[in-house]
């Protein structure tokens, strides 16, 4: 008799998940009409602030949407050059009305599509605003997805700490923002610090007695699938393989909330102010996002440094002026120009930091980087103008949705569209979001 395989262990191994057999031509076996593992999606915002230098950020020796050279400002993610949306010719209509001055109206509108209400919080120029009117597009995603995980969403933060609406990004709803955590500490704090059960608690001894039970079935469907390999097609062969793959990725699933997973060193205690530790903050703070990526702790996060106010300095990138006076320079400045594109450099080489570390973190049959979304703006196009058309957008990772590698240059069509495109490749099937005069429908072109 030929060799079967056992689908109670298979089932047992699972602890409960039901998970489909492959289908084995070779074997004459039947698909069992079972759910199998479900890879996630994950979502993350990220904000730089006062605009962009655009003969240092749009594409150049452009042929084609596929076929153009990265600016100075996005050289440093040349490695996934194929899985970027640079998209250019959107415009932010929804900050072209309501409360506050235009570094206000952008910011409390960019992951809105709301304007802002009326308030106390003063621009530069005494104009005056409340907050958003509106849930942000990664709180809209973390009420579908979030719940899956143990924190719903993550708002991380790098010298954004005025409580202001110049200083926030995410909005669980109207005039709801949620303050991002400031250092690498909180982040810890935050998602860490209570991950491991006790080692000696009921519930450790509990947890670790499962994890053996389910190894050893697991290993003894392994061992069943080795015993069965001699029989099937090179094909076959091939399906199984991927088959119990799956079956252990589902059991690292289900293993991470009961200490699986690594658990990370408490980060060191660093400055929020400082732009000394400013850096360091960074790179920390998204380190410590990959892992939770890789974990399944969260899957939605907001990432944003600075505010609108930006009266900051970045040292170690050679720019000693205050952010929000460089934008207001003029083309004729040199100086300020070469500083702001400095900085626009460091900017995506943060998210090719995160990229680096979430590309290989293997997952299904790619890596976590694969099943990830970010999309980055801004509050306006040029810190000169304070305009809000031709805004400096890109959308990078995976492309399970998108047709990514590409320069889409648009005609004026609404940014809400796009917050539309990023709700619908998340899984939210909504065809407006915030303001509906501004969002007719997803933006075409994506898919």
């Amino acid at each position: 008799m030929s060799p079967r395989i056992s689908r109670r262990n298979l089932l047992r191994a699972a602890s409960g998940a039901a998970l489909a057999l492959p289908l084995l031509p070779s074997l004459g076996s039947r698909r069992a009409r079972a759910e199998s593992s479900v890879v996630p999606k994950r979502f993350v915002t990220m904000y730089t602030p006062n605009g962009v230098i655009h003969d240092g950020w749009w594409p150049t020796a452009v042929t084609s949407d596929s076929d153009f050279e990265l600016a100075f400002s996005h050289q440093p993610l040349e490695p996934y050059k194929d899985r970027l949306l640079i998209l250019g010719g959107l415009e932010m209509k929804v900050a072209l009305t309501g409360a506050g001055g235009p570094h206000q109206r952008g910011i409390g509108g960019l992951f809105t599509n709301t304007e802002l209400g009326e308030g106390d919080f003063a621009d530069g120029c005494g104009r005056t605003a409340g907050w958003a009117t509106g849930i942000s597009v990664d709180q809209r995603i973390a009420n579908l997805i979030g719940a899956e995980s143990p924190v719903a969403s993550l708002q991380l933060g790098v010298r954004a700490t005025e409580n202001d609406v110049q200083g926030r990004i995410s909005y669980a709803g109207a005039g709801m923002p949620l303050p991002p955590l400031s250092t690498p500490v909180d982040v810890y704090q935050r998602v860490f610090a209570n991950f491991l059960p006790p080692p000696t608690s009921p519930e450790a001894d509990a947890a670790t007695a499962l994890l053996a039970q389910r190894k050893s079935v697991l290993d003894a469907v392994a061992k069943e699938f080795g015993t069965l390999s001699s029989q099937l097609s090179a094909q076959d062969r091939q399906t199984l393989d991927a088959h119990l793959t799956m079956v252990r990725d589902v059991e690292r699933r289900l293993s991470l909330g009961i200490g699986n997973c690594e658990k990370p060193e408490l980060p060191p205690t660093l400055d929020a102010t400082s732009e000394t530790d400013m850096p360091k903050i960074a790179e920390l703070q998204l380190d410590l996002l990959a892992l939770a990526f890789a974990c399944d702790l969260t899957r939605v996060a907001s990432f944003e440094i600075s505010t609108a106010l930006n009266r900051i300095r970045y040292p170690w990138v050679q720019s000693m002026g205050e952010g929000h006076a460089l934008s207001h320079s003029g083309a004729s400045d040199v100086d300020a120009k070469t500083q702001l594109l400095a900085r626009q450099n460091w900017h995506s080489s943060l998210i090719a930091r995160l990229f680096d570390r979430l590309s290989i973190i293997k997952e299904g049959d790619g890596s976590v980087l694969d099943n990830t979304l970010l999309f980055w703006g801004n509050e306006v196009s040029m810190g000169t103008t304070h305009s809000h058309d031709n805004m400096p957008f890109v959308v990078a990772g995976g492309g399970w949705q998108f047709r990514t590698g590409r320069y889409l240059q648009y005609k004026g069509e609404s940014h809400g569209q796009l917050l539309v495109s990023l709700l619908n490749a998340m899984g939210v099937s909504d065809t407006t979001f915030g303001n509906a005069d501004y969002s007719p429908g997803p933006l075409s072109g994506l898919v």
